[in-house]
């Protein structure tokens, strides 16, 4: 038999509508013992809410969506999963969908959370090729009127929301650090040329090379996608001049040049120093270890999860731009070549 709200009730010696009032975490004086009481009681009771009747009572599904271009990378991963737990701590629900960077299957994702009542909606995007199309996507879910919280200010208007890191900084402390170990010629993997976090981080390098008076060679740089393949083909586009460092602008394409490198017996950091971007798990465990920039990925999933509930709450709300600071975290892939004869 389904339990309800007045089983819960007479379990935890409470009236229905304070149970209702915690379980639809509505805004109310009740103590905070008599709420984890509440909640531990229709825990015990295997107490599930009528998701079609909470929509009909309250216009809200208490649920998020979030369209990432692969669930297997763990940049997206670990965003997915602080959306998730600061979802679960308010008592929501998220949607995950994988786009597979697909614009045609992005857009059925949204008409789907669209028709399901999602509350509000995160979008990450990194191809290339069709950044017209994934513009159009966005605008969709503000014509849908959505709370939007994007990863990035590419194409960013109101009202949406976004989630950002220092992109220029990153770039700019990956770049000196090379400079600062002797590298002068640097190779550059870059995302995709329209996103914006790529744009700023190309800025960033190239402020480096200015104040550290080098020039920037232009042929050293090769757009990726962040995808690994493109960082291993990075590799074979990029082989026939001279370099002693690259700087990939994420950890899964440096991982690409990991073993592209391998594949013309080149030794990291002996003979190649590399920079990542991200600090993904796997960075610190291959080999060797990966110097990379790390970004706060799981705090930024858990604040949009924060923003969007925030939006659906208050729909007068006013656009946040929240903005995450970067750290250079150093490990073997990179060495001092000053004194190399």
């Amino acid at each position: 038999m389904k339990v309800t709200i007045k089983d819960i009730a007479a379990a935890a010696g409470v009236s229905p509508a304070t149970v209702s009032l915690v379980l639809n975490n509505r805004p109310s004086r009740i103590a905070e013992e008599t709420r984890e009481r509440i909640k531990k009681t229709a825990e015990e009771l295997g107490y599930t809410p009528n998701s079609a009747a909470v929509l009909l009572k309250t216009n809200r599904s208490y649920t998020l969506g979030l369209l990432i271009p692969d669930i297997r990378n763990d940049y997206y991963g670990k965003y997915a999963k602080g959306m998730e737990d600061a979802c679960q701590a308010k008592g929501w629900s998220a949607f995950f969908c994988t786009t597979n960077n697909n614009p045609l299957k992005e857009r059925q994702y949204i008409e789907t959370l669209h028709a399901k009542n999602v509350d509000g909606i995160s979008i990450i995007t990194t191809p290339s090729n069709q950044s017209a199309l994934f513009l159009e996507n966005r605008d969709l879910i503000l014509s849908y009127g959505i709370p939007m919280v994007q990863m990035d200010m590419t194409g960013y208007r109101k009202p949406a929301n976004a989630v950002i890191s220092d992109h220029f900084k990153g770039g700019y402390m990956a770049a000196r650090h090379l400079i600062s170990l002797g590298h002068t010629e640097i190779a550059f993997i870059t995302g995709p040329k329209f996103l914006e976090g790529s744009a700023s981080r190309i800025l960033g390098c190239k402020k480096a090379f200015e104040d550290a008076g080098l020039n920037w060679n232009p042929s050293l740089v090769f757009e990726g996608n962040y995808s690994y393949e493109s960082g291993y083909v990075a590799i074979d586009n990029l082989i026939s001049q001279k370099f002693t460092a690259v700087f990939a602008f994420n950890d899964l394409m440096a991982y690409g040049v990991y073993n592209s490198l391998d594949k013309y017996n080149l030794k990291i950091p002996d003979d190649i120093s590399v920079v990542g971007y991200d600090d993904n798990f796997t960075s610190s465990i291959i080999n060797p270890p990966l110097t990379t920039v790390y970004q706060p990925i799981y705090e930024m999933g858990q604040t949009t999860a924060e923003i969007l509930i925030h939006a659906a709450e208050h729909p007068d709300h006013e656009p946040v731009v929240k903005e995450f600071d970067l750290q250079l975290i150093v490990r073997k892939s990179t060495r001092d070549i000053r004194n190399d004869i």
